[in-house]
């Protein structure tokens, strides 16, 4: 069989298409990537020996490029981070990628010390490389958790701002060990801390104000944003780590960090950017780093002392971290117990460990090749463990949130109450958001939750309670209001599951919104707000009606004629909302409907 690391033309595009068939088979089996992709590269590199990565691109180019596409997957996550978000949990966030780091960093020392049997010396730089969790592995698993917005957040704030710190402090051990035998170790290794924090510090900060400015005066045209966030990106890691080595993954945390908290417009379009390219860069990365591995060194870190390590970290070292770290805080026993439980490591555990290990195994240090195994195992039980048995111990824990059945309705007009009302009488969760008071105060009267203020904006996304949501219903007058929540929904929902009311001009290819700039068009062709309300006004009414093998849909539709819009399907208890591509089932299908009594009006204005 050939090697491919002899023909990269054919090797970079063949581990291209392999991550996204990993991130596919993730995606189907709701687990976290990396797990696949670990597995591609093993079976790729170690096992049939097809990908060398080294020998396809060069070890510093490798790694060079490895420490670049951290440093920019490290910015999308800053960019995902909002304060208001995090307000209540501060303190929590705060000691954990302090204290917390701290405590880890010296049980997993101890841990690999005493257990696994690493020198004291790689038992450090080993605790320093697994502080770490990570935005790429915590943001899938959340996604498949959908924890409670307290529990989520702290989380995911932690997974962003441990990262640079945990390769900060790894990168601090790296050095001490390389000048280790030198009098000065100890000095040189206090003023390397100093520089990285100061050159990480400034440039990641002077990015971040570059790059809002430039989007906040609206000095770029929308198809250059993210190639110059890009640009800037690149910029300020090299420049950061020119002053100091590694420090440039501190610098693009922060300065995604900046740009997203200074209200920039744009910033939805420059993280759709950033997170495709993430992804694509993590499927390559994990693929690349796994291959490298020596399957002899694979096969030798499956030791009992080496799963009971890993068993420690996660069981002994991580609960006591969480529970130093949440003293005082607001925070129940059971979300402690949860948060002790999830800890998976990612991207950059195993990219800097791969980049340590070969440094140190070419200076010499003995037991350097076990280093970079001993933290992929650590990495695969992590994630493995957590990803088999997060979603169940949220159940357990009752951290969850609900069957994510319920709808989010933009308007609380008459026709959204009903259908809210309708909704509520299934079973389902219902949320009616409108900036009409009278509207909203209606809703409430009559029982139904609703939010008074637009959910496009920003304090909408800490006030408005989602919990149990998972479609959206926009059913305004306003198609513009209607695309755009569409647009933001979609992003949280799935494509799949936001809707809205055809464009009243539907068929005006001049003034009505292309597919890709609105949801799922609701209920019929051209079924707009004025058709709604026409109906309405002819003393249309939300019904239900059971279809049987009595009463056909086709005797439904000869009954009904052009006096009825179907809303939704019931069957078996689940809902479907009715969109103009969906086929009718048969019998056993309840039908809601907003309908005139049979022969007593027209459907056209």
């Amino acid at each position: 069989m050939p090697h491919l690391h002899d023909n990269p033309a054919l090797a970079i595009p063949i581990i291209v298409i392999l991550g996204a068939v990993a991130q596919w088979l993730a995606w189907r089996v709701r687990l976290p990537a990396i797990l696949p992709l670990l597995l591609i590269g093993f079976i790729t590199g170690p096992v049939l020996n097809l990908i060398k990565p080294t020998e396809l691109l060069g070890s510093d180019l490798l790694f060079s490029g490895v420490s670049l596409a951290v440093g920019l997957i490290l910015f999308e996550g800053g960019l995902t981070l909002r304060p208001s978000s995090e307000a209540q949990v501060r303190g929590v966030v705060r000691r954990l990628i302090t204290i917390g780091a701290l405590v880890t960093w010296i049980g997993a020392t101890f841990a690999a010390w005493l257990i696994a049997g690493l020198p004291l010396t790689l038992a450090f730089l080993f605790g320093a490389l697994i502080i770490v969790t990570g935005p790429t592995v915590i943001g899938p698993l959340l996604r498949n958790i959908r924890p409670t917005k307290q529990i989520g957040s702290i989380l995911r704030w932690e997974g962003v701002l441990i990262d640079p710190i945990g390769a900060v402090v790894a990168v601090l051990v790296f050095e001490f060990l390389l000048i280790g035998n030198r009098g000065e170790a100890l000095g040189q290794t206090v003023l390397l801390l100093a520089r990285m924090i100061l050159a990480g510090g400034v440039t990641g900060l002077a990015g971040g104000l570059l790059l809002s400015s430039l989007l906040r005066r609206r000095l770029l045209p929308d198809y250059l944003v993210s190639v110059v966030s890009l640009a800037l990106v690149f910029a300020a890691f090299s420049l950061s780590n020119q002053f100091a080595g590694e420090s440039g993954l501190l610098a693009t945390t922060l300065m995604g960090l900046v740009t997203a908290n200074r209200r920039v417009p744009n910033i939805q379009e420059l993280l759709d950017f950033k997170e495709t390219l993430s992804t694509l860069l993590i499927s390559v990365l994990f693929i690349i780093l796994a291959a490298e591995t020596e399957l002899e060194a694979l096969i030798g870190a499956l030791s009992w002392r080496n799963l009971l390590t890993v068993l420690v970290i996660m069981v002994v070292v991580r609960p006591l971290t969480v529970f130093t770290s949440s003293l005082g805080s607001p925070l129940s026993l059971r979300e402690k117990l949860f948060l002790s439980w999830i800890a998976p490591r990612g991207i950059v555990a195993a990219s800097i460990s791969a980049l340590f290990a070969f440094e140190l195994t070419r200076e010499g240090h003995l037991g350097a090749e076990v280093l970079e195994p001993l933290v992929f195992l650590v990495i695969i039980g992590t994630i493995v463990l957590n990803s088999l048995t997060a979603k169940p111990l949220a159940r357990l824990l009752e951290l969850s949130e609900p069957n994510l059945q319920g709808f989010l309705i933009l308007g609380a007009h008459a026709f959204a109450r009903s259908v809210a009302r309708l909704l509520e009488g299934e079973g389902v969760s219902v949320v009616l958001a409108d900036t009409n008071w009278a509207n909203v105060a209606k809703a409430r009267i009559g029982g139904l939750s609703a939010y008074y203020g637009s959910p496009l904006s920003n304090r909408s996304d800490d006030e408005l309670q989602l919990s149990g949501i998972g479609h959206l219903l926009a059913l305004t007058s306003n198609d513009e209001a209607n695309a755009l929540a569409a647009l933001k929904y979609a992003r949280e929902f799935g494509a799949e599951r936001v809707f809205q009311l055809s464009p009243t001009h539907a068929t005006d290819e001049r003034q009505t919104l292309s597919v890709e700039q609105r949801g799922r068009l609701l209920f019929r062709p051209h079924a707009s707000f004025p058709v709604i309300e026409c109906l309405r006004e002819q003393g249309a009414e939300i019904r239900k009606t059971e279809i049987t093998d009595k009463f056909t849909l086709a005797d439904f539709e000869r009954l009904y004629g052009d006096n009825v819009l179907i809303l939704f399907t019931i069957q078996s208890g689940s809902i479907v909302v009715v969109t103009e591509e969906l086929q009718l089932p048969a019998a056993g299908t309840a039908l809601v409907t907003l309908s005139i009594e049979p022969k007593s009006g027209s459907l056209k204005p």
